[in-house]
């Protein structure tokens, strides 16, 4: 037992070493996002300016879209693209049936992967960018330290039902041996139904309900509720194992595509 977690654990380090290697990757990363933050604060700085109603305190607003950034995991990043594009490569080339053979499942080869490259990216992006914004921007910290601890639990529970979803996506490549039009599709979706560009107090009450029954949220919404503190006490448990049940949701189905499309896969290459 204890071998086979060092053996997990090892293959988790030797992808970060080898992501490591493009470091230029990870820093035009959070030149990036700072650069559309940015941006999104000075559209968000317009469109309050000449609002009749704030919706959201701007102190408030401007927070969760700024850290939305900061986390969002729908950017176009090394941690994000790298796990997905190596897959349909592989696939393509015909290097997937050494994966396939090997003593460890595919899909926890490709989870230790992600969760490298997530731990990579939070310490070179993602913290560097919201100290940055704080600091810049005058973004707030976090009300107190049960929303900080909350925050982290949520990012981390949000990570899970991402890799679920890029896991779906990397079953569709066994499929199609292409997935970029599909990645493009699934960032737009994210963006827009996770509430990481747009607050879902901003959506109309009959689509809010409906955002707020699908998965997406637990991507961005909820974990920066918490990080703002309109979700605390009993509500923010609540909505971590809302978390929780859509991350075995989705770990679930991306399971059983993978146990259907393992049976379709054709094998390139020689």
């Amino acid at each position: 037992m204890m071998h086979s977690v060092q053996r997990i654990v090892g293959m988790s380090r030797i992808a970060v070493r080898q992501r490591m290697q493009f470091r230029f990757d990870f820093i035009m990363t959070l030149v990036s996002t700072l650069m559309f933050s940015v941006l999104y604060f000075m559209l968000w700085k317009a469109i309050y300016q000449y609002s009749v109603e704030a919706v959201l305190p701007w102190q408030q607003l401007i927070t969760y879209v700024m850290i939305g950034q900061a986390i969002n995991f729908a950017r176009w990043s090394p941690a994000e693209r790298a796990p997905t594009y190596e897959v349909a490569r592989r696939v393509r080339s015909g290097d997937i049936a050494l994966d396939l053979i090997r003593p460890v499942d595919f899909q926890v080869q490709r989870f230790m992967e992600a969760a490298g490259f997530f731990a990579v990216e939070m310490l070179w992006v993602n913290i560097p960018a919201m100290l940055l914004l704080i600091c810049i921007l005058g973004i707030s910290p976090p009300p107190d330290l049960y929303a900080l601890l909350g925050f982290m639990v949520s990012l981390v529970i949000g990570f899970l039902v991402a890799f679920s979803l890029n896991s779906i996506v990397m079953m569709i490549s066994f499929l199609t041996t292409n997935t970029f039009g599909i990645q493009i599709a699934k960032r737009a979706l994210v963006d827009i139904f996770a509430g990481t560009l747009i607050p879902f107090e901003f959506f109309p009450a009959a689509m809010r309900t409906v955002l707020e029954c699908l998965p997406f949220q637990a991507m961005a919404y909820i974990p920066l509720s918490i990080y703002t503190g309109r979700l605390s006490g009993w509500t923010m448990i609540e909505s971590l194992l809302e978390q929780l049940v859509w991350a075995a949701v989705m770990i679930i189905i991306s399971r059983l595509l993978w146990m259907k499309a393992a049976k379709r896969l054709t094998i390139n290459g020689g």
